[in-house]
């Protein structure tokens, strides 16, 4: 299953450790004082920290929520702060709750931007121009255009309103590498996540963002964006019987003496007979011959190392279990070093 294991944390998103199940029109200096790691710094100077005794409804997620006052000219804010500054280009996704109190005389606006210091609007990266009755998620990715530690929102309104806030969190992408399977241990299977990260690392140490199994066992994929790592695995288990008598071709090896992948050979369960494998170069040159099903290429023609590029296969061939058909079959082959 995927699962995260490092978010970037918005303190406090969600508005606990107030105290006070109710504390209408706070200063901002009192507010600041009564919630940990949040700041009010609007105009207005007007704040309230709400729970269900309050009977404006309940929170989002754990018991207390916010609500910003503004009336016209004057706007309200606060500042979240992070558990780390994020980072210019990368790409985050926040979330956060929002309903209406009272909006009189006009519509009101939630705007959500990054600050580097908790008492400035900072850079915008979002505005919600539609407010609604009941707890209404939001979603967005931005990528930050400065570093910043606070994320700040602003409430802005042409008449009066009153707007409650809850449940401000940064999201993580998710890993999904399929569920754990049976297969043929002679196929090469190709892990792969389709969401883009900023880093990969496999259970094997590689740092590709696929990778190319052929041996049973339990394979992870741990991943990095945006402050988060997500991490996902998946086990293969061999069951020989779903091979039958086919051939199967790897598509890339690398002869570098790892004893991982060093040779290359069409692979099967079943014997052959009547075999013949053909390898050539890009320019059309015979590199490799084999009339034996057991011998494999190890890169060289002759004693000379071929270089790293792609190869053309041709072969052909008769299962001798089978009814004597000939087959032939041809493909590339890509050689690492």
């Amino acid at each position: 299953m995927p699962i995260a294991l490092l978010a970037q944390r918005i303190l406090n998103g969600n508005f606990e450790g107030a105290g006070l199940p109710c504390a209408y029109n706070l200063s901002n200096q009192a507010f600041t004082s009564t919630m940990p790691n949040v700041v009010g710094f609007g105009e207005k100077n007007e704040l309230d920290i709400l729970s269900a005794p309050c009977n404006y409804g309940s929170a989002v997620r754990g018991t207390h929520f916010v609500a910003m006052t503004v009336i016209a000219g004057l706007t309200d804010a606060i500042g979240l702060k992070l558990s780390e500054p994020l980072v210019p280009g990368q790409t985050y996704t926040l979330q956060f709750y929002e309903k209406i109190g009272k909006v009189v005389n006009g519509p009101a606006r939630l705007s959500v931007g990054i600050a580097s210091n908790p008492t400035s609007h900072g850079e915008l990266l979002f505005t919600a121009f539609e407010l609604h009755n009941d707890w209404t998620r939001h979603q967005f990715q931005f990528k930050p255009p400065t570093n910043g530690l606070y994320l700040t929102v602003i409430l802005e309104s042409a008449g009066e309103a009153w707007i409650f806030v809850d449940d401000f969190s940064l999201i993580c992408p998710k890993i999904d590498l399929g569920n754990d399977t049976t297969y043929c241990a002679i196929e090469n299977l190709n892990l792969k996540t389709e969401r883009k990260f900023d880093s990969y690392l496999w259970s094997d140490g590689s740092t590709d963002a696929q990778l190319t199994v052929q041996d049973p066992g339990l394979y992870w994929l741990e991943g990095k964006l945006g402050g988060c790592t997500v991490r996902d695995s998946i086990e293969f288990l061999e069951k020989p019987l779903l091979c039958g008598c086919k051939l199967y071709f790897p598509e890339i090896f690398s002869p570098n003496s790892d004893n991982i992948n060093d040779t290359w050979a069409p692979l099967t369960p079943c014997e052959l007979g009547d075999y013949e494998l053909l390898i050539f170069n890009r320019w059309g040159s015979l590199v490799f011959q084999s009339r034996q099903a057991t011998t494999s290429w190890d890169g060289q023609q002759g004693d000379q190392d071929q270089p790293s590029g792609v190869y053309v296969y041709r072969i052909r061939y008769r299962f001798a279990s089978n009814d004597g058909t000939l087959y032939q079959d041809k493909g590339l082959i890509q050689l690492l070093r």
